[in-house]
């Protein structure tokens, strides 16, 4: 039985959050919108919390995990943190974080959920997939869903979303191809049947078919209003990622996939279907190319020139 904080009337489960992740531009920010529309569950904006001061895998977190006099100022000062709209102060004097940085997160998702009034609580960041090891070591019972998407569609969206449009577009299937198989790797392991992959593309044709779903992994019965997502998005999404969010606000593009016809190059399409090409024999995406030989040698030179320069940021630092 999971054990749940009362406050008034609200009953928090904090044992079993709900934890969203994936390639960046997947379409986790949608899920998250659709999911927080659920009468029994919410999530706080993204705050990217638990990947910068419980793991400490952003540069910018570096702070005594045993001051909370410096966590308190960190935070006060952290501008992606203030989208929760929740007091640093307020939440340092929380009991739960006592336990550290961990017990922080955990006020953080149970304040969320009582200003709500729901009972059931999650976390959505891409970059989850980073931090499954260290998730599960915290929420040991909880519900991962991973969202994949079209490597191509993704591609194009990371070359034109302002936090990833400066990379070299080469990079991009690299970082796909890395975090997929990290995600599925230990997700698999770790959450066993708490972990559920869903595909972009079936969450934009049969929204409803696959929520019913989503729903059913997460102990949560169907609700319709989690198709009229628009108003829970609009509380998530900050003023500083419209520019690449705004699509989340709704309504729903049922034909939101195949984008990167006629805007990718044939050597970009061919890097990444080579380089992702487990994507696409795994989860069913079509290869619009044949592995034309003069083609297979352009990309694969690509991919292995840039698998270098990538292993060598990597080890600078976990890709977004």
């Amino acid at each position: 039985m999971s054990t749940s904080t009362s406050y008034l009337s609200v009953q928090v489960d904090l044992d079993r959050p709900v934890l969203i992740c994936g390639v960046g531009r997947s379409g986790t920010s949608l899920l998250q919108s659709m999911m927080n529309a659920h009468p029994d569950l919410c999530f706080p904006p993204e705050t990217h919390f638990f990947r910068r001061y419980v793991t400490g895998q952003d540069p910018q977190s570096k702070w005594d995990k045993t001051d909370r006099e410096q966590l308190e100022v960190a935070l006060g000062q952290d501008e992606e943190f203030s989208r929760a709209g929740i007091s640093s102060s307020a939440l340092l004097q929380n009991p739960l974080s006592a336990s550290g940085p961990a017990g922080v997160f955990r006020a953080l998702l149970q304040q969320t959920a009582i200003e709500e009034g729901k009972h059931r609580v999650g976390d959505k960041d891409p970059k989850n997939i980073d931090s499954l090891r260290e998730l599960k070591l915290a929420f040991p019972r909880a519900h991962v869903i991973h969202v994949i998407r079209d490597p191509r569609d993704v591609l194009l969206s990371r070359m034109k979303a302002a936090w990833s449009a400066q990379r070299p577009w080469w990079m991009h299937p690299l970082i796909y191809r890395e975090q997929l198989r990290r995600g599925k790797a230990l997700g698999r392991t770790l959450f066993g049947a708490r972990y559920l992959e869903v595909i972009y593309e079936d969450l934009i044709r049969s929204p409803q078919q696959t929520l019913q779903r989503v729903c059913q992994h997460v102990d949560l019965p169907w609700r319709p209003e989690m198709l009229a997502f628009g108003d829970s998005a609009a509380k998530l999404v900050d003023a500083k990622e419209m520019s690449w969010k705004q699509e989340t606000l709704g309504p729903l593009l049922s034909k939101n996939s195949g984008k990167w016809r006629g805007q990718l190059t044939m050597l970009q399409v061919a890097v990444c279907e080579e380089v992702c090409r487990e994507a696409f024999e795994e989860h069913g995406y079509e290869f619009s190319l044949p592995r034309n030989p003069l083609l297979r040698l352009a990309s694969s030179a690509v991919r292995d020139t840039s698998s270098l320069l990538y292993d060598f940021k990597l080890r600078r630092g976990p890709a977004r």
